[in-house]
């Protein structure tokens, strides 16, 4: 028997029932945890864990773990990022072994972790998608003297942009990859409504479940059709586009705007609760003004967009996809 073909075709395997898998990776077909299950076919190891990157906290969370005690895996997801050497794990994309640090450096507390648990050997692999941006990491280890041999780090290697998707909430989105700009802040609302930021500056509150935003997000996905949309609210003015990606979620990328056709950002929250319905007494109670201020202004708004009366300055609200939040 090769034992060596056989943990190949393994991970040949693998790739293959994550690739032909209808709607990918997170599909009911197919889970962060069976991928790691099944992994273990291809690379021997007696605990690994998928964590993925959270921009808003810098801290790595836990997708799926197999094997690892729940405080192990919390210390190598808090501090496997401040080791000297993870800046150059992760720039450099490759897997790194336990026994391939240099003894000087196997110091800090994911290596007290090792020595004080018994683990044989470690690896890890930091994992980015084909555009380079990274997503989380993969770790693993061993008991009983077992290592891992060079086998099972060309295989993780071979692997890594699978494990990646796995972890990536806009994979295997159709036609084409998301685009998220140097000024755009990203963040994914999942079907079950919660919210997983994709930059460190993502507005997660302003999608959360039971706000505006959340519901918008749960039609997009619903409708499986894209939108863009203003949000304004607060002083705020943001230019929102959402787009449906897999397992019934929402990817929401917005930035900061101005207001359109000059007005006010409170002129905007004005004009964006117009398509509600809402009377100027309720626009007053929910921006907490007056209601003679409401009424000054729509008279300002009226005559900035050029709509003759508050009928034609609601459906142009609602054309411009004014969004109250």
């Amino acid at each position: 028997m090769d034992v060596a073909a056989d943990r190949l075709q393994a991970a040949l395997r693998l790739r293959s029932a994550v690739e032909s898998t209808p709607g990918g990776v997170g599909s009911p077909d197919i889970s962060v945890a069976r991928i790691l299950f099944e992994l273990a076919g291809a690379v021997p190891y007696q605990n690994a864990a998928l964590s993925w990157w959270d921009p808003v906290t810098g801290t790595h969370r836990t997708s799926a773990s197999l094997g690892y005690r729940a405080d192990s895996i919390d210390v190598v997801n808090k501090c496997m990022p401040l080791h000297p050497l993870f800046p150059q794990l992760r720039e450099r994309a490759l897997p790194m072994r336990l026994f391939d640090v240099p003894a000087q450096m196997q110091t800090g507390p994911v290596f007290d972790l090792i020595f004080s648990h018994n683990f044989s050997d470690g690896l890890t692999q930091c994992l980015h998608t084909r555009n380079g941006r990274y997503i989380g990491m993969l770790n693993m280890s061993t008991t009983g003297g077992r290592r891992f041999d060079d086998l099972s780090v060309a295989t993780v290697t071979l692997l890594s942009d699978m494990l990646a998707e796995a972890l990536d909430p806009l994979a295997r989105r159709a036609p084409t990859p998301p685009r998220v700009g140097p000024d755009e802040a990203a963040l994914v609302v999942a079907s079950d409504g919660s919210v997983r930021a994709m930059t460190a500056d993502a507005p997660t509150d302003l999608f959360s479940a039971g706000t505006p935003g959340g519901r918008v997000a749960r039609d997009v996905a619903a409708s499986g059709r894209s939108s863009g949309l203003v949000f304004v609210g607060a002083g705020t003015v943001l230019r929102v586009r959402m787009d449906p990606v897999r397992s019934g979620g929402t990817l929401v990328v917005c930035c900061p705007d101005d207001p359109p056709m000059e007005l006010t950002a409170r002129e905007a929250e004005v004009l964006a609760l117009l398509p509600t319905g809402a009377s100027n007494r309720e626009i007053a109670a929910h921006l907490r003004i007056g209601t003679a201020t409401v009424a000054t202004h729509l008279e300002r708004i009226l005559r900035k967009i050029d709509a003759p009366n508050r009928t034609a300055a609601a459906a142009t609200a609602a054309r411009w996809g004014l969004t109250a939040i």
